[in-house]
């Protein structure tokens, strides 16, 4: 099957700004949406005899594309038995960990996320530098993670760490919050990151930028919830990486 958990973009003048903020949300809903499918797909194969049997028999070749076609088209809903979980509270002290340990773009490999998440990482067959790992962790609640590496020497890696509402209905953020913004502002502090939030117009806040040597971090935020607006939680966080 494909990889293709992220559009390949044409090559545009460097990011800044609102556009930049679009761009990014823009990708992180494809991102969303290909990633659970490339690993409910994964996931169902791995775990049906058929597509495990004799490939060199026809009837196994016809079973693996069937079992292949079947699992593309289940739901996330319909796919909980076969995609992994975690809890947001985990994931986020294990990402906390990735990041306090990446000084340079070579400290960040498929390998080093694996071990870092817990979760089994799939990487693109084409293109050993892109990879990716996700978990559901409610039935609204999904975690994805995709690291694009520098596609030459001297360019930067990216990493791509977001909850995601399958809903779309900007789901109350409670079961994703329980380390929320202060607590990942705070940890960040204690590793060397300096702060600087990003306005945009009417001073509405953007996102926060996080920076120590060669890794930049955009993190994105949002209130819990109507009732708790004040309470931020960490909706994804952007981390570009030097060589």
């Amino acid at each position: 099957m494909p990889f293709n958990a992220t559009a390949s973009p044409s090559p545009r003048p460097p990011d800044t700004g609102l556009a930049k903020h679009h761009r990014i949300n823009t990708i992180r809903v494809i991102l969303s949406s290909a990633l659970l499918t490339f690993l409910t797909a994964s996931c169902a194969q791995s775990h049906d005899p058929a597509a495990q049997g004799n490939h060199s028999s026809g009837n196994a070749t016809s079973s693996t594309s069937t079992a292949n076609k079947k699992s593309m088209e289940t739901t996330h809903q319909n796919a909980s038995t076969a995609t992994p979980h975690i809890t947001a509270e985990d994931i986020s002290t294990r990402m906390l960990g990735l990041i306090a340990s990446i000084k340079t773009a070579g400290d960040l490999s498929a390998n080093k996320l694996e071990t870092a998440t817990g979760l089994k990482v799939y990487v693109n067959p084409d293109n050993p530098g892109k990879f990716a790992a996700g978990a559901k962790i409610t039935d609204t609640w999904f975690v994805n993670i995709k690291v694009i590496k520098g596609s030459t020497a001297g360019t930067s890696s990216r990493l791509m760490f977001s909850f995601d509402d399958q809903t779309n209905s900007n789901a109350d953020m409670a079961a994703v919050c329980q380390v929320d913004f202060d607590a990942y502002a705070k940890r960040l502090t204690e590793l060397g990151f300096q702060s600087t939030p990003y306005h945009g117009e009417h001073n509405r806040l953007i996102h926060w930028n996080f920076t120590r040597d060669k890794v930049a971090l955009q993190i994105s935020i949002r209130g819990e919830s109507n009732d708790k607006v004040n309470h931020k939680c960490v909706s994804m966080i952007v981390a570009d990486i030097q060589e």
